[in-house]
């Protein structure tokens, strides 16, 4: 099991709760939120965009391209699964390139492709009777990562962090930028990554959150962790006054003259 190294000094409540809201302020939610997906409405049509939209994403592209070739999929009809596992594959291949999806666009659009073709032909075009006839969450990934080609597990990871709270068996994968994230804030006073999660979801209970959900809590940390976190780019982050770990290292003397956080 995983282990997440303690912070240097643990937030009270109140800092944490804090802290939690400006994150994901200043990070961003969900990215089926900014896409104007609704997945709280469990329709199989709003669950089958989302996937398309993670397999896109998940890709290695520029977000910003990503974003641009799903909103082009949406405009020509494409994210209906019938549609788009019938639609001429150079039609997808020339609209991911329009958008900017010029590296492995016939790769994803096979992808793409192939998905919608696997949830028509085994699960009658209804996304939710893949999650129904699932018999847990470890084969929930496996038949999700299964479809057509093969969706790479990225993409899985990426949807079903979005899915927690939809579908019973999505269950948190394994996140290194999380715990990463987690342990730089001081958000929680644990080591083991499963109470983090349990730890992190009673936090976020606790918060004045709005309208905002869990999924967005942990879509800001993971950006946190994936963008700053781990590649150490503390001059550049959001989070930096805020930052437990950037403080104590402030301290050691470990940065220089410039990283000495605001008071």
């Amino acid at each position: 099991m995983l282990k997440a190294t303690a912070p240097e000094r643990q937030l009270t409540e109140l800092e944490a709760s804090a802290v939690c809201s400006v994150l994901v302020t200043r990070l961003g939610g969900s990215y089926s939120r900014l896409l104007g997906i609704n997945l709280a409405s469990m329709e199989s049509d709003e669950l089958a965009k989302w996937l398309i939209a993670a397999i896109v994403l998940g890709s290695p592209v520029r977000m910003g391209s990503a974003l641009s070739a799903f909103r082009g999929m949406e405009s020509a009809g494409l994210l209906k699964l019938q549609r788009l596992a019938v639609v001429e594959q150079s039609l997808l291949i020339d609209l991911l390139v329009v958008a900017g999806v010029t590296r492995a666009s016939r790769r994803i659009a096979r992808t793409l492709q192939r998905a919608a073709e696997s949830l028509v032909a085994d699960y009658d075009a209804d996304i939710n009777r893949l999650h129904f006839f699932s018999e847990d969450a470890d084969d929930l990934v496996h038949r999700l990562h299964r479809l057509g080609d093969k969706v790479p597990y990225r993409a899985v990871k990426l949807f079903l962090r979005e899915m927690r709270g939809v579908w019973d068996k999505a269950r948190p994968y394994r996140s290194d930028s999380v715990l990463e994230a987690t342990r730089s804030l001081g958000l929680v006073d644990v080591s083991l990554e499963s109470e983090v999660v349990d730890k992190l979801r009673c936090l976020w209970e606790r918060v004045d959150r709005g309208e905002r959900t869990y999924s967005d809590f942990q879509v800001a940390l993971a950006r946190l962790g994936e963008t700053y976190c781990r590649k150490g780019c503390c001059d550049s982050c959001p989070m930096c006054k805020l930052c437990i770990s950037r403080q104590s290292k402030v301290a050691r003397g470990c940065c220089g003259k410039n990283d000495e956080p605001a008071v």
